[in-house]
């Protein structure tokens, strides 16, 4: 049974207008079909995230106070550098996360594009002092790397394993060479991921879809927040002794 009550994105138009952008990837076609963007697919789209905070934010309450509008990434591609990119991408993209699509913080990504939507969770590319904590909590194989397995192995995470980590080839300096954890310790991203079918999107609704997967997921990227946080609060205080 469908559940598309509370939509604010139509899906089958939010699809037309990026099908028809995939197959004509220019300027000029956007412009044409520029009312069509705004009245149906843009403001639906920033709706949706708005929603998918809102609701979120009761199981990872950072999402709270985020401003919807951070998180969502340009349709436009910058192509000033890079002359070879299409001037558009043809997907909706948004990453849910106390600092929006800015700054290295943990939080959820959605991807709705017809044929190729999937959602993440995680820390991507964290900073230097919070990919230390986190190797750290793996390498000390004590009480904090033992809940992030019960996390792993719980039931709700199934769907969005394995976890995606992007490993070094070579241990990382200051690390143990051999390690029960090492493709943790080796790792330079800490990512869940779960592609979602077209099929799935018309039955259930992006809305429902995203928010059972932030429901899901809250419970690793609270942990990698934490180490995050902890990092984070030591690299302030050595900034402060040493002023």
């Amino acid at each position: 049974m469908s559940s598309r009550r509370n939509e604010p994105l139509d899906l089958a138009v939010a699809f037309r207008f990026l099908r028809g952008l995939k197959a004509n990837n220019d300027r000029t076609w956007f412009h044409a079909n520029r009312d069509a963007w705004d009245a149906h697919v843009r403001h639906a789209w920033e709706d949706l995230v708005t929603m998918a905070l809102l609701d979120g934010a009761g199981a990872d309450e950072r999402l709270r106070h985020v401003d919807p509008r951070a998180c969502l990434f340009r349709i436009a591609n910058d192509t000033r550098f890079h002359k070879q990119r299409d001037p558009y991408k043809p997907w909706l993209s948004a990453w849910l996360s106390p600092g929006g699509k800015n700054g290295a913080y943990a939080g959820y990504y959605f991807h709705l594009a017809p044929g190729d939507s999937h959602l993440s969770s995680g820390i991507y590319v964290p900073s230097k002092d919070v990919l230390h904590a986190l190797r750290a909590a793996f390498a000390e194989d004590g009480a904090n790397a033992r809940a992030f397995d019960r996390i792993l192995a719980s039931k709700a995470m199934r769907p969005y394993l394995p976890l995606e980590t992007e490993p070094l080839r070579v241990t990382p300096r200051g690390f143990p060479k051999a390690h029960p954890r090492m493709p943790l310790i080796r790792a330079r991203n800490y990512m869940l991921r779960r592609d979602v079918s077209d099929a799935e999107l018309r039955e259930r609704g992006p809305l429902r879809v995203f928010r059972d997967a932030i429901r899901a997921t809250a419970p690793f990227v609270r942990w990698l927040d934490a180490r995050a946080a902890t990092a984070e609060s030591a690299a302030r205080s050595a900034s402060w002794e040493e002023d």
